[in-house]
């Protein structure tokens, strides 16, 4: 019962044997790779003045000090296969900068910005204003938030977070104010975002960069894996600035 299957073994066994050596192959290859993009973001890093920490689990860690400003980033570059239905699986990429330096928190108060997509206006500050329609844009931009809050910075900063729907802070009706929406337990901290700041964070919005200030620290997330140490020092610098002109 057994022959016909034992036949087929061994007239096949070479196929068998020369595709698991290929498969050997192409593991060691891509080892070898990431052995070597370690080894050149260490030294690369090195020479910026950073610290490097190659992924365990496929994030890459960066550390430093820019104008006087310590900080850490995290970079993400993860295939991952997602469900979709019973039959139905895509593969997702899921990549991301995440920068934070831990001194400059707020000292008290949280604060997340928004950058709205073009085209999209900004909701009212309050679920009441504005009418039916206009308490259901609130809503969903609290239910956004939540969503927004956890992707760029995890779940574990997004539980820390004492942000409730009350906390949509009103924003001027300027280039700022349209391009942004604000949820903030402290509306102080909108006034030390100064005018530069703003200004900072205008001309950054196409980079998409997610802004959350809190005790924990100021944290930026770009939708970008910057693998390579001067793109995480650019990050860093740009960090740095906004963290100088907010404290």
């Amino acid at each position: 019962m057994h022959y016909p299957i034992m036949a087929l073994f061994f007239h096949y066994w070479p196929i068998v044997l020369f595709v698991a050596f290929f498969g050997f192959l192409l593991s060691r290859g891509a080892s070898k790779k990431r052995e070597e993009l370690a080894a050149r973001n260490k030294a690369d890093a090195g020479r910026l003045g950073m610290d490097y920490t190659p992924p365990a689990e496929g994030e890459h860690r960066f550390s430093g000090t820019t104008r006087g400003v310590a900080w850490t980033a995290e970079v993400t570059l993860l295939t991952s296969e997602v469900a979709d239905g019973l039959a139905t699986r895509r593969s997702g990429t899921v990549r991301y900068t995440r920068w934070t330096a831990p001194g400059a928190g707020t000292g008290g108060g949280e604060l997340l910005l928004m950058a709205l997509p073009d085209g999209v206006r900004p909701p009212p500050a309050t679920a009441g204003a504005g009418g039916f329609f206009a308490g259901l844009a609130a809503k969903a931009a609290w239910a956004a938030s939540q969503v927004y809050i956890r992707l760029n910075f995890g779940n574990a900063r997004a539980d820390s977070l004492t942000l409730t729907p009350e906390n949509h802070l009103p924003l001027p009706g300027d280039a700022f104010g349209s391009a942004f929406t604000a949820f903030g337990n402290r509306p102080e901290l909108l006034e030390r975002l100064s005018p530069p700041a703003r200004e900072m964070l205008l001309k950054a919005r196409d980079a998409r960069a997610a802004f959350l200030w809190d005790t924990q620290g100021l944290s930026l997330t770009w939708p970008t894996a910057h693998i390579k140490p001067e793109e995480v020092a650019a990050c860093a610098e740009y960090g740095a600035l906004l963290a100088g002109l907010i404290r």
